[in-house]
């Protein structure tokens, strides 16, 4: 039948006769582009459109929905005429270079660089025709109405190369390049062939068969008719003459004239695209869809579309499904649906929603619906299998007895049928009150198994009754059953609302769960056994499970692993594959190499949703699957494979201050990889994207990540703009990716690498600069004020040695007067001689404090020989009545290596003979010098009259002898201490003694620190 459809009724979308096809209009005209289209469309290797408009060497590329335009005259007032360019006057060339040729130029676009070159050859114009072939070393050829080819080197060199055929006045033309590249071309009825050496000559058409007319048609061998055959094809029942020609491998074809030329003068090489057994025939405003049958070399017109203006169509070889029809002012697109799924019980005005699906020994198939039963006999359409006494009776799970005359069917799940497909009658079979089937299998000739909601059941054929499943005494229970399997290995498996349960032989029926903890799944829908033994799993919403039970190993495949949909309602394997049916589309798993397919409406199938337990698998051959539109049959084998990622996303444009510049600006296409640096005012940045997946455009979305900033992906929705308005300072890698109408990830992701700015306050130079600054003050302030007092502390030890200084000059004066009031009363009461031997003592004693008042610091050794000397002179003047010692203990050491301050003992000596022993008969003294914890303990101790006493007898005396040398030593050990901050450098105690509660001496004890070793 020979459908015309007017391209007036047709807006944005149609879909055509079973949905074998869809056409939808490009939006390319806008309120800035009003310029004609002058040019077929070309699709380019990335499956993007280029076309031409009327205006000479203005070129735009459309990836459907963004145009770019490219102008090789950037003059507006420089445009002339514009040449019409065909579609096999485009080309892409080895270097990704559009080529579009006219009949004497030819205008080559850079696509990236947004840069139209022009390039230009003789033509002697014989025809309007031009047609752009490239060889097998990259030279294109060009046929442009002339008696030669022009020949383009890679390096863009022009030669005119020519055949000795052609000097008659016939132009050569190229009419075809083949599957295999090679390039065939006539004048004429002589056909050439041309390669990297030339042109040359091939055959004439007719020296081989005088029927075949000049405007011969050539197509690969096979292509439309049965390979390696001459003979006659028919086209709407109309028969019309082709050959084979062995030496290039091609056939020819007559145009199928009919009255008034049906095609018109269609070129059929240059004007026809096979997609998909569909034969597509461009003539004027016309497009015939053909069907192609090769055994019986049959074209038969199935559709017919009209358009308002002259069209012509192209397309991507590798998408040769997906056309493009340009006009004068519209371009649209064409989809053709594969036929590899066969759609059965279908209809225009109804949707049939099956269920059960059984075939008999004879191929006859069965198929449940909600409507009634169907049969399909021989391929044929199904019919209604009328059954006596019901009209449009419920059908869900079928099962066929081997017989082929018994075949039971549950209705609505809560009732059982038994139908006798030979008389055509039924049975009805009760079942208890709230009973509701939710699985059947054959479990032998004479029962069934009945998974239900009460549990798992078996049906007895013979008196049509169920009773709970019961081995060895073991039940499952109520648990709601809807799988069963009995492995290869003797194991039962329950897919259960409640989840996966086994029983195994001898034991007790068990939840799964409990042997795998982390296998925690319920509701499972379908179960199935594959030939490893592996066990797959059908749920409700989590997708599909893997189960290895040697290893209990198990996976679970949901949507973002590739699955369609995660509620999963039939599972059929073949020898490659596992396959699914979803409430979304059909899922294809390949088992060796672990990828989704994923096949749609769009692919051939009659609906996207499928139903539950609506699968059959009658041979390796031939499977199907049931949905809300009937069912599909198809064979496995014969399923085109698409990749896991089809489309790939591109960047169309990014926006955004450059500094280089000093503006906004829009780069387009790409980036170069380069880095994106923002100023931090201007810390902004856009970008458009898309996805070469054309059709469904308007349903591609888009996902953007910001490394740096954000980790989660961020949904972009379907427009392809990623807007960043205010980014932060830093570095960031802008990642976009996309996804198609079925949610299928592209093939890569586009990577902008960011560059925010800091404002210069905020810089690591600034902030450096500042905290040198700062530092720098912090350290010279700390430096001048450490300079100003260690000033203030050189001054004060200065003032401070002084006066120590003169504290010791004080001693001498005090102590020379203490020794001339001595001598003076020697001189009068000792006479000469023993006042000679006191001078004597006297010089010496002299002399060593002379020495001493010189040094901060003398030894031990020194202070014990002058401490010695001065008790030997006061022991003359108290006529031998002084008993002392001094006694230096072990703990001390060597002597001469301790250090201590001079005269600061002899002033308690001093002490203690002229105020304590002096009024006493009885005159004892000793000094202890030891070491204790770091200190020279020095013990001056006396069995003098005591302080208390000797305070008195002072007070007592008219003229009373003010003791200066413990005020001085006081103020001597002050400053000592003033210079030790954290302990003390001398430490002064003087304790009392007493004996019965009366004194009996003075103690005094000083500790002086020594310096560590």
């Amino acid at each position: 039948m020979h459908f015309r459809i007017s391209i007036l009724f047709l807006l944005f979308s149609v879909q055509l006769f079973g949905q074998d096809y869809a056409l939808k209009e490009a939006q390319i005209r806008d309120g800035y582009n009003t310029y004609l289209l002058s040019s077929s469309a070309f699709v380019d290797k990335d499956r993007f459109v280029w076309y031409a408009t009327n205006r000479d060497g203005d070129f735009y590329r459309f990836d459907g929905k963004n145009k770019l335009r490219y102008q090789f005259y950037k003059n507006e007032n420089s445009y002339g005429d514009s040449f019409y360019i065909c579609n096999n006057a485009w080309i892409q060339d080895h270097k990704n270079n559009i080529w579009a040729a006219e009949l004497d130029k030819a205008y080559i676009i850079t696509p990236d660089k947004l840069l139209v070159e022009r390039i230009q050859y003789p033509s002697e114009k014989l025809s309007s025709k031009s047609f752009i072939a490239k060889d097998e070393v990259n030279n294109l050829w060009i046929s442009n109405g002339s008696r030669f080819l022009i020949k383009i080197t890679p390096d863009r060199q022009v030669i005119r190369v020519t055949h000795p055929l052609l000097n008659d006045k016939n132009e050569i033309e190229i009419i075809k390049v083949l599957d295999n590249g090679r390039i065939i071309a006539k004048s004429g009825y002589n056909i050439f062939y041309v390669d990297t050496k030339g042109i040359h000559f091939s055959a004439n058409i007719h020296t081989i068969d005088k029927a075949i007319n000049s405007e011969f048609a050539i197509f690969e061998n096979g292509k439309i008719v049965a390979e390696n055959s001459s003979g006659y094809y028919k086209y709407n029942n109309s028969s019309y003459k082709y050959v084979y020609l062995k030496e290039l491998n091609i056939q020819l074809f007559n145009y199928p004239y009919e009255e008034n030329c049906l095609l018109g003068n269609c070129n059929w090489s240059n004007s026809t695209l096979i997609a998909d057994s569909k034969f597509l025939v461009t003539d004027n405003s016309s497009l015939f869809i053909n069907q192609i049958d090769k055994k019986t070399n049959q074209i038969t017109t199935t559709d017919t579309l009209h358009f308002k203006k002259q069209i012509s169509i192209a397309n991507n070889k590798l998408h040769s499904n997906f056309i493009w029809i340009s006009a004068y002012d519209e371009l649209y697109k064409l989809l053709i649906i594969p036929n590899n799924f066969k759609r059965i019980l279908q209809s225009d005005d109804k949707q049939y929603s099956t269920r059960g699906i059984v075939s008999d020994s004879k191929n006859n198939l069965y198929i449940g619906t909600y409507e009634g039963l169907y049969k399909q006999e021989n391929n044929k359409k199904p019919v209604p299998f009328l059954v006596k006494g019901e009209k449009n009776g419920a059908y869900d799970i079928l099962i066929l007895e081997k017989n082929d005359s018994i075949l039971w069917g549950s209705q609505e799940y809560s009732s059982l049928k038994k139908i006798n497909l030979t008389t055509h009658t039924k049975k009805e079979i009760g079942l208890p009150k709230g009973f509701k089937i939710e699985y059947m299998k054959e479990k032998s000739p004479d029962e069934l198994w009945m998974g239900s909601n009460k549990g798992m059941y078996v049906f007895s054929k013979k008196t049509e009754t169920i009773s709970p499943f019961n081995e060895n005494g073991y039940f499952l229970g109520t648990v709601p059953v809807l799988g069963f399997i009995e492995a290869k290995d003797g194991k039962k498996w329950f897919a259960t609302r409640q989840g996966l349960f086994l029983k195994e032989k001898g034991k007790d029926f068990i939840n799964y769960q409990k042997l795998n903890p982390t296998f925690n799944f319920k509701d499972l829908l379908t179960l199935h056994e594959d030939d490893r033994g592996n066990l797959w799993m059908s749920t409700g919403a989590k997708g599909i499970i893997f189960l290895d039970p040697k290893t209990n190993r198990f996976k679970n495949l949901t949507q973002s692993d590739g699955l369609s949909n995660n509620t999963v309602c039939g599972i059929l394997e073949s020898k490659e594959a596992m396959w699914f049916s979803t409430y979304y589309g059909l899922t294809r798993f390949d088992k060796k190499e672990g990828f989704f397919a994923l096949y749609y409406k769009e692919d051939g199938l009659s609906d996207n949703e499928f139903n539950v337990r609506s699968s059959y698998k009658k041979d390796e051959n031939t499977f199907y699957f049931g949905g809300l539109n009937g069912i599909i049959e198809f064979n496995p084998a014969n399923i085109k494979l698409r990749g896991k990622h089809p489309h790939t996303i591109f960047l169309y444009s990014s926006t955004y201050f450059s500094n280089e510049r000093n503006k906004n600006v829009t780069d387009y296409l790409s980036l170069h990889k380069k880095t994106i640096s923002l100023p931090y005012n201007k810390n902004y940045f856009s970008a458009v994207f898309s996805i070469n997946e054309l059709f469904y455009i308007e349903k591609n979305t888009y996902l953007y990540k910001i490394e740096g900033l954000r980790n989660e992906w961020i949904d972009a929705g379907t427009s392809g703009l990623v807007e960043l308005p205010s980014l932060p300072p830093g570095d960031y890698v802008l990642r976009v990716k996309g996804k198609d109408a079925k949610g299928i990830e592209t093939l890569n992701e586009i990577k902008i690498n960011l560059h925010v700015e800091q404002i210069f306050y905020k810089t690591p130079f600034f902030i450096i600069l500042i905290a040198l600054l700062v530092i720098g003050s912090i350290i010279y302030f700390f430096f001048r004020r450490n300079r100003r007092q260690k000033r203030i502390f050189e001054r004060e030890k200065e003032i401070k040695e002084l006066k120590s200084s003169a504290l010791r000059a004080q001693m001498n004066p005090h102590f020379v007067f203490n020794i001339l009031n001595n001598m003076q009363s020697v001189l009068i009461l000792k006479g000469e001689a023993e006042a000679n031997k006191y001078f004597g003592a006297f010089s010496k004693l002299f002399r060593q404090t002379l020495d001493i008042s010189r040094q901060e610091l003398i030894t031990l050794k020194s202070e014990i020989e002058y401490l010695n000397n001065y008790l030997l002179l006061n022991n003359l003047q108290l006529n031998d009545e002084l008993e002392y010692s001094v006694n230096v203990q072990n703990s001390v050491g060597d002597t001469s290596t301790i250090f201590l301050p001079g005269m600061l003992i002899q002033p308690f000596v001093e002490n203690a003979i002229l105020h304590g022993l002096s009024p006493k008969q009885d005159k004892k003294l000793t000094i202890d010098f030891s070491m204790e914890e770091g200190y020279l303990v020095v013990i001056v101790e006396d069995n003098g009259i005591g302080r208390t006493m000797a305070t008195e007898n002072t007070l007592h005396k008219k003229e009373a002898h003010k003791s200066w040398a413990t005020t001085i030593v006081n103020e001597r050990i002050n400053i000592m201490n003033y210079r030790h901050n954290t302990t003390k450098a001398v430490i002064l105690k003087i304790d009392d003694l007493e004996k019965n509660g009366n004194p009996c001496g003075t103690r005094v004890t000083l500790k002086l620190q020594q310096p560590m070793e």
